[in-house]
């Protein structure tokens, strides 16, 4: 049997503040160098990036749906 080596990534379980994540979807959406890019400069994966970015957007949105208003007709 051959010479197995195993490594190590790098870990990853800091937890980013909301200021962080709020600067950093700023970031991404003034900066045209990508998220890709932008993640690796913060160290954090891109699908955190989007996660943040649809947790944001589903929190913003009004309560009750769609926000649409049915009235009685007639």
């Amino acid at each position: 049997m051959g010479w197995v080596e195993r490594l190590a990534g790098v870990e990853r379980l800091r937890a980013a503040s909301k200021e962080d994540k709020l600067r950093i979807l700023k970031e991404v959406e003034t900066n045209s160098s990508g998220v890709a890019s932008i993640a690796r400069r913060h160290d954090v994966l891109p699908q955190q990036i989007y996660t943040w970015r649809k947790t944001l957007r589903r929190d913003i949105r009004p309560s009750g749906g769609l926000g649409v208003t049915l009235l009685p007709v007639g």
